[in-house]
């Protein structure tokens, strides 16, 4: 079954908070999920994770700087139970192929659909982190192999990373 994943700040999807009932999501976590013209970026990840990799490089590829990289996978067969919409899209990642390829938008999302994305991804969805190093040695090799330009980098990767 394939999956989609939005970058997340992990901390934000702690479960063992005393104060947060069970199955409850905490408020903050809603931060990682901004919409725009009632549209989420997500990224579609194929049923063998074979671009899982490149997307969290091309995603990695787009910050000031090299460190850690949380996000959330979750089942794209959930947004069926809601009626989400979703529309191919191109994305706005370093790696071109990965923006024609794999950008989704969810769309036309009420703010029930929202809460309904994130108790989802919060119950059900895997959160993880790759490491900073291991980041730092993704985007240098997309950078060797040509799927991320240099140039295209802000001065922060740019300059950490071995070419």
């Amino acid at each position: 079954m394939p999956l989609l994943l939005r970058k997340i700040r992990k901390s934000r999807w702690y479960k063992e908070l005393a104060w947060l009932p069970e199955g409850d999501v905490q408020a903050d976590s809603l931060g990682d999920l901004p919409t725009k013209g009632n549209k989420l970026s997500v990224w579609f990840i194929k049923e063998n994770m074979s671009n899982l990799e490149r997307v969290i490089t091309a995603l990695a590829a787009n910050c000031d700087s090299i460190s850690n990289f949380d996000y959330a996978l979750f089942s794209e067969e959930i947004l069926k139970n809601e009626t989400i919409k979703v529309e191919k899209s191109k994305g706005e990642s370093k790696d071109g192929e990965a923006n024609d390829e794999w950008h989704r938008d969810l769309c036309e999302l009420s703010a029930k659909k929202m809460l309904y994305i994130a108790q989802h991804i919060f119950n059900e969805g895997k959160i993880e982190r790759i490491q900073e190093k291991q980041i730092g040695q993704q985007i240098s090799n997309a950078v060797k192999t040509g799927t991320i330009k240099l140039a295209a980098l802000k001065e922060g990767i740019r300059t950490k990373i071995n070419i």
